[in-house]
């Protein structure tokens, strides 16, 4: 079995809106204010006839430690964690593992993610926790990865990709305009899980249900990688991994519809800045291994 490296970008190619007939998306936090929250992960994977499901939850506490004219200083704290037996998502693991760390971050003003600050602290404990998951892992493409990632997180960069992607799901629609009864259409990209260049894929963004007397809507965001870009991608991953059966890989996956999509959908309180709950979904369709991710975020 190929193995996918869960470890990914949560990416957003959004462009501010101009302001007609819009609402702004913009936090309203105060110092010490605490925001408890319940994430759900659930990582389905199909090969050939067999279909596995993962669930792992975790609880955890979003703190404003500081607030100035031009950034906020955010602590992001796991306070439980209940992981799925075997749970394939690396990070998941790692995560777990981080219980009771002070993961700090700094927004700006708007809400929008800038960096990691405590990376020193964070490397260190990552690096413990998977040194401790290596060291009980039996499954060799699990070690793998698990390898992969300690070597991802040498850089500041590595770190913020792999680690954080609960934290920027939080603060996904922060810092933005979105008009109203209006798609927005983006071209982003979108990063290759077989490796290589990142593909090219269409996001459409939308403002829906607009409860202004509540002053609580839903921003609904859909992401899909071009399909024939990513057939081609793939039948050339297959015979470069499996050299001298081309017409045996064109048999089998000559036909196939390959498929990468993202979906996400978040409700929020847009008068107080406050999440609500939020939605994230990715598949992954390949042929040879098919994943579907699940992330859901909801406020206590």
């Amino acid at each position: 079995m190929i193995a996918i490296m869960t470890i990914s970008v949560l990416s957003f190619g959004q462009n501010d809106a101009t302001k007609t007939s819009s609402i702004d998306i913009l936090p309203h936090w105060k110092e010490n204010d605490v925001y408890s929250v319940l994430i759900k992960s659930k990582t389905t994977d199909k090969l050939k006839q067999t279909t596995v499901n993962y669930l792992s939850t975790f609880n955890a506490n979003f703190k404003v430690l500081e607030k100035n004219e031009t950034n906020y200083l955010v602590e992001w704290i796991y306070t439980n964690s209940k992981i799925a037996d075997k749970e394939p998502n690396v990070e998941n693991n790692i995560l777990a593992k981080l219980q009771n760390v002070k993961i700090q971050i700094r927004l700006s003003n708007f809400g929008k993610f800038i960096e990691l600050v405590n990376v020193d602290e964070i490397r260190k404990a990552s690096n413990k926790a998977i040194d401790e998951l290596i060291a009980k892992e039996t499954n060799p493409n699990m070690k793998v990865l698990y390898n992969g990632a300690k070597q991802m997180f040498v850089s500041k960069q590595g770190l913020e990709i792999g680690l954080l992607k609960h934290i920027k799901l939080y603060n996904f629609s922060f810092g933005y305009s979105y008009k109203i009864d209006y798609e927005q259409i983006n071209n982003v990209k979108f990063p290759n899980p077989l490796g290589g260049e990142p593909f090219d894929a269409v996001e459409k963004v939308k403002l829906i249900n607009v409860d202004f007397q509540n002053s609580i809507c839903k921003i609904q965001t859909s992401k899909i990688v071009d399909g024939k870009v990513l057939s081609k991608s793939v039948m050339e991953f297959l015979k470069r991994n499996d050299k001298g059966h081309d017409k045996e890989i064109d048999k089998a996956f000559g036909n196939y519809i390959f498929e990468i999509t993202e979906n996400s959908m978040q409700e929020l309180n847009f008068e107080k800045g406050i999440l609500k709950k939020t939605s994230f979904s990715r598949k992954i369709n390949l042929g040879f291994q098919n994943r579907t991710v699940l992330l859901e975020i909801e406020a206590i």
